[in-house]
């Protein structure tokens, strides 16, 4: 083993005549306060920026007043689901009047007797 001549802990020569070197109390409040008028300065020139966007464009109340192609739209789709009742109606009124038809003519059943059934053969698949 090595003997080591200096000790580890301890002051070395090099710093032997500094010491450690304190702020007075102004000096760290000053410090401080720059600091602060720093970050004041930034965060205020932020809002000003914003200030500036929103005075260039004024902002629009969205709810107050519907775009007109959204108005149309929504006319639009409001005749579709008229037609479309109106379509049903129609069908159900000439389904009724057919019904009729037949109780008049003396037929009865869904359909007539020489119909054939529509039977369809499936076919089966299997995977090996």
């Amino acid at each position: 083993m090595v003997k080591q001549s200096k000790p580890l802990t301890g002051a070395t020569p090099r710093n032997k005549g500094k010491g450690k070197r304190f702020l007075d109390n102004d000096a760290a409040l000053d410090l401080a306060a720059a600091i602060a008028d720093a970050q004041e300065g930034k965060s205020l020139n932020k809002v000003e920026k914003h200030r500036q966007v929103q005075a260039v464009h004024p902002r629009v109340d969205q709810k107050s007043k519907p775009s007109s192609s959204k108005l149309k739209l929504k006319q639009t789709k409001a005749r579709l689901v008229a037609q479309r009742t109106q379509v049903r109606k129609e069908k159900t009124k000439r389904r009724k009047q057919h019904s009729e038809d037949k109780a008049a003519n003396g037929e009865t059943g869904s359909g007539s007797a020489t119909e054939i059934p529509k039977t369809v053969a499936r076919k089966s698949v299997s995977f090996a």
